[in-house]
């Protein structure tokens, strides 16, 4: 475990020191604040429509942080050939795959942990309650983010360039928002390849519908949901990191 401690901790200060990480972290607090301009027009809807801006953007810019985290990681050490360094050493390659995941999702959730205290600080100067609904909203938005992390390093393998790998990224990101559509496209589709292909894209993609809490009412959510998209989240995650390290295997460095 010292091995992988080593490799999270290398790639959490490698991206700690990245200008564009800072960046991006002064736009989220830019459209944080400016939710309060957005929450004006809303009426007696303002509290709600300030809540909802702020997750959408927290939610939206950990995924920018993410993707292009976790794509550009291997595909640069592999053009500057840091990752041979890296692996002439007694690295087992899951230890290595295991690391960087890791290390991505510390600096993940660093920035996803300041964007939501600056949300909550805001959303307390204006009075407006916290309550477990917008906990719940915030943790499954987490792990939303978790689960598109281990399908970018997926990606980061699977493709040869980066914008291939971000586009596809991203093109899961949306095809996880429409998991109820593809279903009942499959279900209601007359042509057995056309359904077949929807199937096959229903259980690939990941179902992100499942974690959108905060578009469901709290009495809606029992128990049993969200455990179900709990276990769900770190399964699709733990099969995403057993194709990376596949596919890291027969790469040939």
């Amino acid at each position: 475990m010292r091995k992988v401690f080593g490799i999270i901790r290398y790639t959490f200060i490698e991206i700690f020191r990245n200008k564009v990480y800072y960046v991006l972290l002064l736009f989220a607090g830019l459209i944080i604040l400016s939710t309060l301009l957005l929450g004006d027009l809303g009426g007696e809807q303002r509290a709600r429509m300030i809540i909802d801006l702020g997750l959408a953007a927290i939610e939206a810019l950990s995924l920018v942080i993410s993707v292009f985290a976790a794509v550009t990681l291997v595909l640069e050490e592999m053009e500057t050939r840091t990752l041979y360094l890296i692996l002439t050493r007694p690295v087992a390659r899951y230890q290595f795959v295991l690391g960087r995941f890791l290390g991505l999702l510390a600096i993940m959730t660093v920035a996803f942990g300041l964007m939501a205290a600056g949300h909550s600080a805001l959303l307390k100067l204006l009075h407006i309650s916290l309550d477990r609904h917008y906990a719940l909203s915030l943790y499954y938005s987490w792990e939303k983010i978790v689960v598109i992390t281990a399908v970018a390093m997926v990606f980061s393998l699977f493709s040869t360039s980066t914008l291939s790998a971000v586009t596809f990224t991203f093109f899961f990101w949306v095809l996880g928002h429409f998991s109820g559509e593809l279903r009942f496209l499959a279900e209601k589709e007359s042509r057995p390849m056309v359904a077949w292909a929807c199937k096959m894209v229903y259980y690939l993609a990941p179902n992100f519908e499942a974690m959108n809490i905060h578009d469901f009412p709290l009495n809606a959510l029992t128990p049993g949901w969200l455990w179900a998209a709990f276990g769900y989240g770190f399964i699709y995650t733990g099969a995403c990191l057993f194709v990376t390290v596949l596919l890291f295997r027969k790469k040939e460095f």
